[in-house]
């Protein structure tokens, strides 16, 4: 009578299948948390939603991928919440998909399982799945490209080199810090000859004038509407840069424990602390999660970064531990780290229910939901003067709401008017859809402010329609004006920097 297999054995008989059925319950318990809890839009959400019903080769602050993908999804789904973040999950499952392979290519199915798993349940991918934002295509085109580039590498292949290309200029189209990804071989060939023997083929090197060439068409873009994508970004880049900020970086760096997992990011950084890279794939891998968590690192010294902007670096982080801990026997190391990151996102999903449970009041500065919890109701208790207006197009003096008021309000409207005080634009509504360029005449002008001074400086006509309060908290409620305005007068010295609607 042969011996039972051990549980061990039985865990990695079929790794692929075990990691095949972790990502599928994975995508549709976050599916059901979406659509049970339910997880309405945040505001970003909602505002790039706007951009999804125009596509272009750009937008205001960000390269296009995001509002092309949701444009895609909203196109088959319709414009329901879970439909609007359904490209999130689903990149996020296919880059999981892609770490499995890269792990499995570098350290076999031992590593891959190790690393899938690491990756589906770290905080960043379980908090990111929620939400659609640049993060999803960015990481699962950053996934893409290293993998062809992997590939390409040691094959020379032209297909691989073509896939690298064009997975390198789709995750240029996703966000603008895909740049740093070059970077990777460039630390790999100062530390490896492997490395520096890839900066030496000619077919690299055309691979990235490949992915740069995607961009044209968004720097064109940019071109005509005065590089204002760019501006942004710099901007963002240079807030608060008056001086250095040692507890600033401290604090970007213990974030990153809630980001990866605070036993599994412990255990990657003690380990290679305690020795130098030794082989190819240690140098390979460290190099691709240095660039992205340097960068991030001086942003947070100088200015401001916020902790998930360094999440392409912890593709490397998730490979680099998969990697070593394969190494050692057994899975109690990897059991604990992950059971860590589980309890991290389960407190986060059920968050309401587990204070409940509790007795914990929910406020203001405790809830982590605050910021898009009640809107949906809270814009549905002016929905009988937009009812009584019909012809009386959205007007705001905030893009947060004319994003929420534009996607919860019947019917939708996307495309808002706003107000600005003056030519500098500071987002997509003020680009695209400026009052000084609309060609409505009536407006249902919505403020969180008391603003009937300054609206009688620019309208004719203003009447305060309501005031709708919803008390959320013991601590807040969200409140704002409704006007009926009409009989614009104009902006002195205001410039006209975007296309009429």
């Amino acid at each position: 009578m042969s011996p039972a297999p051990s549980t061990s054995s039985l865990f990695t008989a079929h790794p692929f299948r075990w990691f095949l059925a972790l990502l599928i319950l994975l995508f549709f318990y976050r599916e059901w948390i979406v659509i049970s809890t339910p997880i309405t839009l945040f505001y970003d959400e909602a505002y790039y939603l706007g951009w999804a019903q125009t596509p272009d080769w750009g937008y205001y602050s960000k390269p296009p991928m995001v509002g092309w993908l949701i444009a895609l999804t909203t196109a088959i789904f319709g414009n329901a919440e879970w439909a609007v973040k359904l490209a999130s999950p689903l990149l996020y499952s296919a880059a999981a998909l892609i770490i499995y392979r890269t792990a499995e290519y570098l350290a076999g199915s031992r590593a891959a399982l190790m690393s899938g798993a690491i990756f589906l349940l770290m905080p960043l991918i379980g908090f990111n799945s929620l939400f659609i934002t640049t993060d999803a295509p960015l990481i699962f085109f950053w996934c893409l490209c290293f993998y062809a580039f992997l590939q390409a590498k040691d094959s020379n292949h032209g297909g691989w080199w073509l896939l690298a290309g064009v997975a390198g200029g789709l995750g240029l189209l996703s966000k603008y810090t895909f740049i740093i990804l070059p970077c990777t071989f460039l630390l790999y060939a100062a530390i490896s000859p492997v490395g520096r023997q890839l900066l030496l083929n000619p077919r690299f090197w055309l691979t990235c004038l490949l992915a740069v060439s995607f961009l044209l068409p968004n720097i064109y873009w940019n071109y005509q509407h005065d590089f204002i994508s760019f501006q942004h970004t710099a901007e963002i880049s240079h807030q608060s840069r008056s001086s250095l900020s040692l507890s600033r970086l401290i604090e970007f760096w213990t974030g990153q424990l809630f980001v990866f997992g605070p036993v599994l990011l412990i255990y990657m950084v003690l380990r290679g602390l305690r020795r130098q890279p030794r082989s190819e794939t240690e140098k390979l891998l460290w190099s691709l999660f240095w660039p992205t968590f340097a960068v991030l690192s001086v942003q947070a010294l100088m200015a401001r970064a916020n902790v998930n902007w360094a999440g392409p670096a912890y593709i490397g982080a998730t490979l680099l531990t998969g990697y070593y801990l394969s190494q050692i026997r057994g899975y109690r190391l990897l059991l604990i780290g992950l059971t860590a990151n589980v309890l991290l996102s389960v407190s986060f999903y059920h968050y309401a229910t587990i204070t409940d449970a509790l007795g914990i009041e929910r406020k203001h500065g405790t809830d982590p939901y605050k910021r898009l919890l009640g809107w949906p109701q809270f814009v549905h208790q002016f929905q009988p003067w937009f009812d009584q207006y019909p012809d009386y197009k959205l007007a705001s003096d905030s893009r947060k709401l004319l994003a929420y008021f534009g996607y919860y309000i019947t019917p939708q409207d996307f495309k808002g008017v706003a107000l600005s005080d003056d030519s500098y634009i500071e987002d997509h509504y003020e680009l695209q859809y400026p009052l000084v360029n609309s060609r409505y005449q009536q407006f249902l002008f919505v403020s969180e402010h008391d603003i009937d001074v300054k609206l009688k400086r620019y309208f004719s006509n203003v009447t305060l329609l309501t005031e709708q309060v919803l008390p959320l908290y013991s601590n807040f409620s969200r409140s704002a004006r409704l006007y009926k305005v009409s009989g614009f007068k104009g902006i002195p010295s205001a410039t006209v920097t975007s296309d009429h609607e």
